[in-house]
């Protein structure tokens, strides 16, 4: 069967894949999701048919950021956190998960006024 992946994939292309494929063979040929795609609503044990198209949606900017799992690029896009600061958060939380928000103050270089400037955009 043949069956097209658009939007937030490596490779976005037509693909030719087994009768009986799925959503993640699809995935796995187009080279896997960007950083940017939004994954949380897809089945990637979807069965396939034959001329389908499936379109990868990017992320909004309004998705909020994990602590206890975000990158360190992730971390690193939060306005008034670099690398530096971003790098602690793990190291933090490789220690002491984040149980909740305001737990990221105990982190060195993050006071009240970061706080309030990220505490929308984060989450546990």
């Amino acid at each position: 069967m043949t069956v097209e992946i658009k939007g937030e994939v490596v490779n976005p292309g037509v693909y030719t894949l087994k009768i009986d494929a799925t959503l993640d063979d699809l995935v796995k040929q187009a080279g896997g999701f960007t950083e940017q795609a939004q994954t949380d609503s897809l089945s990637l044990m979807k069965p396939l048919e034959d001329q389908d198209t499936i379109f990868v949606s990017k992320r909004t900017e309004t998705q909020k950021i994990s602590l206890n799992s975000a990158t360190l690029e992730q971390l690193d896009s939060l306005p008034g956190i670099g690398p530096s600061i971003a790098q602690r958060i793990i190291d933090y939380r490789n220690n002491i998960p984040f149980v909740e928000l305001e737990q990221i103050k105990e982190v060195k270089g993050i006071g009240d006024k970061l706080y309030e400037k990220i505490k929308d955009l984060i989450t546990l």
